[in-house]
């Protein structure tokens, strides 16, 4: 495949408005490449939305089945703060500006490319090579979901998902999210008369300042030697609708990355526990929902996958200028992971954010081969992501490699 192709089929994709949803044209853009080339696939539409599907598509026969994976949905967009247009992907130098060119459409494309490319140079795959391509992974991971239910990754031998990592690191641990919602019930009142309302606010406050020392208590000294520690925010708050009502209603979104040693269920029962106790002692009226939950995944760091994925991506790791600033950053990431990382090699490592791995992967949480290595740069979800052409046309080739010697 050219190279003007494969830059193409990535400003397609970009082009096409997955924020959140609407992931079925994605993915009829995704089968048209798979079916020009002959490779077997299908859609499977999501049961509940007409406009969400997944994709699933095989290269190759038997064992060993390496699942690769990468997700059709982005984060949403404020046109405002981006200097280019985020449905266009913009080429300014070596870096291609665009929502999803990082997370992670174009480490999806690149899958798609290097499948595509050798079944049509009739390359001879070791095994099977099973493409899952899924909706949803951005808000509460839907599609893969689906697709661990259907069986898909019941018979994995490894899990490679293309998740931006960039050249250097190779991530085998993925924390767990819980993404909750805490709501406050009150009575509206005039301010002049507080004593005849309910102050949903103040309630409100009261609970997250409970909910906060309580997490406090439970992570102390508590510490996973992959994943480090606990993370706790609370990123949105509102309430209220004027400076001179008494709030009805308040609600705050709280969104915590989780470790083994302190797991999901464990904290939703300890902040359950803080809000009836807060409610049975007070005229508060708080309610708690639970919009993602996740569990954290560390996988092998000794498996085949690992060494295979680290041999493809030598050397173009090696032919790399790693600038200062970024040297720093690895080493600092390196001494956070109990470990040490030199320039011209890898990092291996556990990180903070998470992907349809823990999903898949619900059944087999430690242990499994399982690893993250895609393109991009450290712009996931922010204004004016890019990522580097040169990494994104990189790792077609570095796909190949490992789909051609993992069954080997």
């Amino acid at each position: 495949m050219e190279q003007e192709q494969k830059m193409q089929i990535l400003q397609d994709l970009v082009a096409l408005h997955s924020v959140n949803g609407d992931e079925l044209p994605v993915a009829k853009y995704l089968k048209k490449l798979l079916d020009q080339a002959g490779i077997k696939n299908k859609i499977l539409p999501l049961k509940d939305d007409a406009n969400r599907a997944n994709l699933v598509a095989e290269l190759g026969t038997g064992k060993p089945i390496l699942v690769v994976s990468g997700h059709m949905d982005t984060v949403d967009v404020n046109k405002d703060n981006w200097q280019t247009d985020p449905f266009k992907v913009t080429k300014k130098g070596d870096k291609l500006y665009g929502r999803g060119t990082t997370d992670m459409k174009a480490g999806l494309a690149a899958m798609v490319i290097a499948m595509v490319e050798l079944k049509e140079s009739g390359a001879e795959i070791p095994g099977t090579i099973r493409l899952l391509a899924t909706a949803g992974e951005e808000v509460g991971q839907p599609g893969a979901e689906e697709l661990q239910k259907q069986g898909y990754v019941d018979d994995a031998d490894a899990l490679l998902i293309g998740e931006p990592s960039g050249l250097f690191r190779t991530v085998f641990a993925n924390k767990g999210e819980l993404d909750l919602t805490i709501s406050s019930e009150g009575k509206t009142a005039h301010s002049s008369m507080p004593f005849l309302g309910n102050n949903a606010v103040e309630h409100l406050l009261n609970v997250l300042d409970a909910i906060k020392k309580r997490i406090k208590e439970l992570t102390a000294g508590v510490k996973n030697d992959v994943l480090g520690e606990t993370v706790f925010n609370i990123d949105t708050i509102k309430g209220g609708n004027q400076v001179n009502a008494i709030p009805n209603h308040a609600e705050a979104e709280l969104n915590l990355r989780t470790i083994p040693e302190l797991a999901n269920p464990k904290i939703l029962q300890e902040f359950q526990a803080v809000i009836d106790n807060y409610n049975n002692s007070t005229n508060g009226h708080i309610k708690m929902s639970v919009d993602m939950d996740i569990i954290p995944i560390i996988g092998d760091r000794d498996s085949k996958l690992l060494q295979v994925v680290q041999a493809a991506g030598q050397s173009y790791v090696a032919k790399q200028e790693v600038p200062k600033e970024q040297l720093a950053l690895m080493q600092k990431e390196a001494q956070m992971a109990n470990t040490e990382y030199h320039e011209g090699g890898f990092l291996t490592e556990g990180v903070s954010g998470g992907t349809d791995g823990s999903k898949f992967l619900i059944n087999h949480p430690t242990g499994f081969a399982y690893l993250m290595y895609g393109p991009g740069s450290d712009t996931p979800h922010q204004d004016n992501e890019y990522v580097s052409e040169q990494m994104y046309l990189d790792f077609v080739d570095i796909y190949k490699q490992i789909f051609t010697n993992y069954g080997k």
